[in-house]
């Protein structure tokens, strides 16, 4: 993927506003397949301890069904 993200971030280099981490992460999302989009959200959701739906609902972010 670092082929794909490098060549929209030359693309998005004039973006005002982006920091330069903002623009390699939105590059980044921009250069991913569905389902590397989809890796990288989960890995997030590892990251900051809401990988079960349990901690997702405890903490609001799932909508009340």
């Amino acid at each position: 993927m670092g082929k794909k993200v490098a060549r929209v971030l030359r693309s998005i280099h004039r973006v005002r506003g982006l920091s330069a981490d903002e623009q390699y992460l939105f590059a980044r999302s921009l250069a991913a397949t569905p389902d590397e989009r989809w890796q990288i959200h989960q890995n997030f959701l590892r990251s900051v301890g809401l990988s079960t739906r349990s901690m997702r609902k405890k903490y609001g972010l799932l909508s009340s069904e």
